[in-house]
C-alpha cells in the first residue's frame, strides 16, 4: 500500500524569515516522490484561535471539564457566550480554509484530489470501495496542531466524490508498529482495559455503560480508584493491570488529563494524584509487545499524550486536543463505541461520532465536533474490531444485564404452576370477553349435554334425610334412570361411585338394579363412574346386583378441571378409561356406525365396552376419511401437551341444565324437548352436603372466564366441569395451550431481529424514537388480538403477557441506547 500514491504524508512546519512568519508544506508519497511549497503564515488566524478558544472555554467552563486548568479567565454575565463560540467558530474556520485554499498550495490539492479520483476509479473497476486516500498531517510547532485540520476540505474544489482522510501524526516516532507484537490479539478475541481515573465533579457511569455496550463482542475490564485505596495502591494496580500476561488491545482512559511538555501528559487517577506517561512508559511498552495497539483518551488536552504514545509504538490513539465537558466527553464515547461495535474502522468510528456533534447536538454542545482527533503510527492499518464467525456472532447476541435479568424472571414465572394458573385464566377470561364483544359465540341449535342436577331444590322435593345423601338414596337414582329411559336417553353418564353396599334406604340396590336392567334392555348406553387406582378402576361390584359389565360401561372420573382427561396411551382403554371420553365415543359412534355396534342387553355374555372399542376400531381401520370418531379413536395432542377445559365458552352452548325433580315430576318429552338426542349427565349439584365423602363437596371455585357468564354463581360442580370435557370431545374442541417458555424464544430472536435493525441506526431522533415505542407497544397490542382470534378459531392459546414483556423488555432499552440526538 505504501508504493501507491494513495497514502501522503504532509509536513507543515511554521519558520521565521526576516521578521515573517511562513509554513514550510511538504508533501511526500510512493517511492520518494514530494511537493513543496511556503505560505505566509496569518497573524489573523492565531487570533481567530484564541478568540474561540475563549469561548470556548467560556461556555464550558464548570466544574466537569475532564481538565484541571481553566482557560478561558472570568467569564462576563452579560455576555451571550453560545452566540459568542458560533460566531468566534465561524470566523476561524473561514480564515483557517481561507489560508489552505491559497494558491500556493493549489498543487498539493490537486495533487491528493488527484489521487482520490483515481482511486475511485480503481474502486469501481475491482468492485471495491473500502479503500480512502489518506493523508498524515504532522505540525510544527504545537500551536499549528492545535488547528482542526480534520476539517479541511481538500477536494470540494475539484468536485471529488472518494474519500480522504485526515489524520494526525507526531513529529518524533521512535519505535515501530504491529510486527513487534509478541501476541496477535485476534485470534484470542479483543480484550479493553479500561482505566477510570480521578471522577471530581465527573459521573462516569456514561463511560462504564458505553465500554460495556462491547461486551458482546470484546473482554472488557475495568480498573480504577476505590475510596480506601492509597496512592501508591492505586498506582500499583493500573500498572499491573495494564502489563496483564494476556495482552491487551484497546486502552481506555477516562478523568481528568493535562499537557506536560517533559513528561508525555499527565492521567489524574485518583483526588490529587496524578501520573505522567512517562512513568509508565515501560508498562505501556510491555503491553505493546503484547498486543495493545490502540488508545482512547476521553478527557481534555491530550495532544501531548498521544504523541507520548505514538513514539512509544501505539497504532492508533484517540484524544481531545482541548479540554471537553463531561456530557460531551460522553456523547462522544457512546457513538464512538457504537461505531466499533458496528466493526467500522477507528477512523469512521470517529467522523460518525463527530459527525453526530455536529449535526444533531450543534445548538447543545457547540463547537464540540471540533476538538476529538485520532493520531496514528506510519505503519499501523487503521484498526477495526475483528470478526471472529460464529462463536463471536453467538457472542453478540447473548443477553446483555438486563435482557438476561427479563429473561430469567419471565422463564420462572413461566414454570411456576400457581402463576401459569393464574395467566392462563386471565387468558381465558379475556377471550371470554373478547368472544362476547366481537359475537363469536358458537350458533348451535342446542347443547349436545343434558345435566341433569340433584340439587337442594330436588333433595327437598323428594324428602331425602340426611343419612341418605352419602351415600346417596340410590332408589332415587333409579327414579332418574326410569325417567331417562322413558324419554328416549339412548347415551346416560352416572356421575356418582357405586362401590359399597346400600343400607338407608336397605331397597336402594335392588330399585336401582331394576332401573338398569330396564334401561338396558331398552337398548340405552349406560356409563357409571368409578376411579382410577395405580392398579385398575374402581366402580359398582357386581355382587351388589345393580349392573354387570357385559350389560354397561364404567369409566373414571379422576380429572384435575382444567385439563380434558384424555385415555392414557400407555393404558388399555379396555380397562381404564375416562368416563367423558367414553359417553362421548358412544354417542359419536351412534351418529357414525349405528348399523355396526353393539346393542346393550341383559342377555349379553361378553363385556360391551372391549366389544364397543373393537367395534369401533375395525371400522376406523376400513375408513380413509377424517371422521368425528377417527378423531376420538387415536386422540393425540399436539406436541403431546394436555388441551385445556374451554372456559371461555358460554356454560348454555354446553349444557342444559335440568332440575332432578323435575325429570322425575314431569318426564314428558314435549316439556322436555331434545333429550333423546342429548347425552345425558346425572350428577350432584352445588348442595354442600352433597359430594365424593363427608366434608369434601363435589364443588370448586368458579374459573373466572366461566364466572363471566354466570357473575352471581361463586361455585362450580365436578359434573359441569365434567359436561365441558365431554362436549370437546364431541364438537372436537380441543385447545393447545403452546408454553410459555416457547413464545418466550421467539420473543427473544424476534426482538434480537429488531435490535440488530435499530443498532444499524447512527442516532435516533425523538420523534423516530417515539414512534419506535409507540410502534412496539402497538405491536404487543396487535399480538394479543390476533392471539384471541387464533384461540377461538383454531383452539390454541398462545400465551401473551411473559413473551410481550420480553419483547418490551429487549426493546426498548435497545431504542433508548441509539436515542442519542
Amino acid at each position: 500500500m505504501k508504493n501507491k500514491p494513495y497514502i501522503f504524508n504532509l509536513k507543515v512546519q511554521k519558520i521565521e524569515q526576516n521578521v515573517e512568519q511562513l509554513c514550510l508544506f511538504e508533501l511526500t508519497w510512493g517511492e520518494g516522490q514530494r511537493l513543496n511549497t511556503q505560505i505566509s503564515y496569518p497573524q489573523s488566524l492565531n487570533q481567530f484561535y484564541q478568540d474561540w478558544r475563549k469561548a470556548y472555554f467560556n461556555f464550558y467552563q464548570s466544574e466537569q471539564m475532564r481538565g484541571r486548568v481553566g482557560g478561558g479567565g472570568i467569564a462576563s454575565l452579560n455576555l451571550d457566550w453560545h452566540a459568542e463560540l458560533i460566531k468566534t467558530e465561524t470566523k476561524l474556520m473561514y480564515e483557517f480554509n481561507r489560508w489552505l485554499r491559497s494558491a500556493e498550495l493549489y498543487d498539493i490539492r490537486s495533487y491528493i484530489a488527484q489521487a482520490s479520483q483515481e482511486l475511485v476509479k480503481t474502486q469501481s473497476e475491482n468492485n471495491n470501495s473500502n479503500s480512502a486516500v489518506q493523508v498524515f498531517v504532522t505540525c510544527m510547532p504545537m500551536e499549528l496542531n492545535r488547528y482542526p485540520w480534520e476539517a479541511w476540505e481538500i477536494g470540494t474544489e475539484f468536485a471529488t466524490t472518494g474519500a480522504i482522510q485526515i489524520i494526525r501524526a507526531p513529529l518524533n516516532i521512535a519505535n515501530e508498529t504491529g510486527s513487534t507484537s509478541e501476541k496477535k490479539r485476534g485470534s484470542a478475541g479483543t480484550r479493553i482495559l479500561a482505566i477510570l481515573g480521578d471522577d471530581t465533579g465527573l459521573n462516569f457511569k456514561a463511560d462504564r455503560d458505553a465500554v460495556n455496550s462491547l461486551l458482546k463482542i470484546a473482554d472488557v475490564n475495568f480498573v480504577g480508584w476505590q475510596p480506601e485505596q492509597t496512592p501508591a495502591e492505586v498506582i500499583k494496580q493500573i500498572k499491573n493491570a495494564i502489563t496483564d500476561k494476556k495482552g491487551w488491545d484497546i486502552l481506555f482512559f477516562a478523568g481528568h488529563s493535562n499537557e506536560t511538555d517533559l513528561t508525555g501528559g499527565e492521567l489524574g487517577i485518583a483526588p490529587g494524584v496524578s501520573i505522567s506517561i512517562s512513568e509508565i512508559a515501560s508498562e505501556l511498552s510491555i503491553a505493546r509487545k503484547r498486543g495493545l495497539n490502540v488508545a482512547i483518551f476521553n478527557s481534555c488536552s491530550g495532544l501531548n499524550i498521544a504523541e507520548s504514545l505514538i513514539d512509544l509504538g501505539f497504532g492508533q490513539v484517540v484524544v481531545m486536543r482541548e479540554p471537553i465537558h463531561n456530557r460531551v466527553a460522553q456523547e462522544f464515547l457512546v457513538n464512538f463505541l457504537q461505531g466499533l461495535g458496528k466493526r467500522l474502522d477507528i477512523y469512521d468510528s470517529m467522523m460518525e461520532a463527530k459527525q453526530n456533534l455536529r449535526m444533531e447536538k450543534s445548538h447543545t454542545y457547540p463547537s464540540s465536533y471540533l476538538v476529538p482527533s485520532l493520531f496514528c503510527h506510519l505503519g499501523a492499518e487503521l484498526y477495526r474490531i475483528p470478526q471472529f464467525g460464529w462463536k463471536d456472532k453467538l457472542r453478540q447476541n447473548l443477553p446483555n444485564r438486563i435482557e438476561s435479568i427479563i429473561l430469567a424472571t419471565s422463564l420462572i414465572l413461566g414454570t411456576i404452576p400457581p402463576i401459569q394458573t393464574t395467566m392462563l385464566n386471565t387468558r381465558m377470561l379475556t377471550t371470554a370477553v373478547y368472544r362476547h364483544a366481537t359475537t363469536q359465540i358458537p350458533n348451535q341449535e342446542a347443547p349436545p349435554i343434558a345435566l341433569v342436577e340433584i340439587d337442594t331444590e330436588s333433595i327437598y322435593r323428594a324428602q331425602l334425610p340426611d343419612s341418605q345423601l352419602r351415600p346417596f338414596n340410590r332408589s332415587y337414582l333409579a327414579k332418574l334412570i326410569n325417567s331417562s329411559r322413558k324419554l328416549n336417553a339412548s347415551v346416560v353418564g352416572v356421575d356418582f361411585i357405586l362401590d359399597t353396599p346400600q343400607k338407608n334406604p336397605p331397597s336402594g340396590d335392588k330399585d336401582l338394579g331394576i332401573a338398569v336392567r330396564q334401561a338396558v334392555d331398552a337398548n340405552m348406553w349406560l356409563v357409571f363412574g368409578a376411579v382410577l387406582t395405580p392398579e385398575r378402576e374402581v366402580g359398582i361390584n357386581e355382587s351388589l346386583g345393580i349392573t354387570k359389565w357385559n350389560w354397561t360401561l364404567q369409566g373414571y372420573l379422576n380429572a384435575f378441571p382444567e385439563i380434558v382427561e384424555l385415555p392414557d396411551p400407555n393404558r388399555d382403554c379396555r380397562n381404564a378409561c375416562p368416563i367423558s371420553y367414553l359417553i362421548s365415543l358412544i354417542k359419536v359412534a351412534q351418529q357414525e356406525i349405528p348399523e355396526s355396534l353393539p346393542k346393550p342387553t341383559t342377555k349379553r355374555t361378553t363385556n360391551l365396552r372391549a366389544e364397543l372399542l373393537d367395534v369401533v376400531e375395525k371400522k376406523q381401520s376400513e375408513s380413509s376419511s377424517k371422521t368425528g370418531l377417527a378423531r376420538l379413536v387415536q386422540p393425540k395432542p399436539p406436541f403431546g401437551i394436555q388441551p385445556l377445559v374451554d372456559y371461555s365458552l358460554p356454560p348454555q352452548q354446553i349444557y342444559t341444565k335440568i332440575p332432578a325433580w323435575r325429570l322425575i315430576e314431569n318426564p314428558d318429552i314435549n316439556k322436555i324437548p331434545l333429550f333423546s338426542e342429548k347425552v345425558v349427565l346425572i350428577a350432584v349439584g352445588s348442595d354442600e352436603r352433597l359430594g365424593i365423602a363427608p366434608g369434601e363437596s363435589d364443588r370448586m371455585p368458579i374459573p373466572p372466564a366461566m364466572s363471566y357468564w354466570m357473575p352471581k354463581k361463586d361455585w362450580m360442580t365436578g359434573a359441569e366441569s365434567l359436561a365441558y370435557m365431554t362436549h370437546h370431545f364431541l364438537r372436537n374442541r380441543m385447545v393447545t395451550p403452546i408454553p410459555d417458555i416457547w413464545i418466550i424464544g421467539v420473543a427473544v430472536i424476534f426482538s434480537k431481529i429488531m435490535i440488530l435493525l435499530i443498532e444499524r441506526q447512527s442516532s435516533i431522533s425523538p420523534k423516530l424514537q417515539l414512534q419506535l415505542i409507540t410502534g412496539s407497544f402497538v405491536g404487543v397490542i396487535l399480538y394479543g388480538i390476533a392471539a384471541l382470534q387464533l384461540y377461538i378459531s383454531a383452539a390454541v392459546l398462545l400465551p401473551w403477557l411473559l413473551p410481550s414483556a420480553v419483547f418490551l423488555g429487549y426493546i426498548i432499552p435497545a431504542i433508548r441506547r441509539n436515542n442519542y440526538v
